[in-house]
């Protein structure tokens, strides 16, 4: 479940997907980025990937960094935002749509990096280097 912490006027997205996974996802199966609904299951209605420049709203988010330290290379956003009231409603209000359609996701990207491994794994046993 993704991670929303608030500092001052700071308020910090970090996934718990790493920022490298997302990116690796992006160019092998850009499509498990891409949460369906609507009527029917076939509608884009949210997008996960990575940028130059973060940004998110009720149809994506775009990560533009990654968590440092020990455990780090969590993909992670940071936004300004001036509070009126109590920020963590603040937050939930402006933001909780993104966050839960998110948590959906990231559920399921798991499951395509391990596929892609798999797959990586087969075309590399199938390479022979000849000196």
């Amino acid at each position: 479940m993704a991670h929303v912490a608030i500092a001052g006027n700071a308020v910090i997205l970090t996934s718990t997907m790493k920022l490298e996974d997302i990116k690796t996802v992006e160019k092998y199966r850009p499509k498990a980025l891409v949460l369906m609904g609507g009527e029917d299951g076939k509608e884009p209605i949210f997008k996960v990937g990575t940028g130059c420049a973060g940004s998110v709203n009720r149809y994506g988010i775009t990560f533009s960094d990654a968590t440092r330290g020990e455990n780090g290379g969590f993909a992670t956003l940071t936004l300004t935002e001036e509070f009126d009231g109590d920020p963590a409603e603040f937050v939930a209000e402006k933001y909780g749509v993104a966050i839960a359609n998110l948590n959906a996701l990231e559920e399921t990207l798991g499951g395509a990096l391990n596929c892609i491994a798999a797959e990586k794994r087969a075309v590399m046993d199938s390479i022979v280097v000849i000196q």
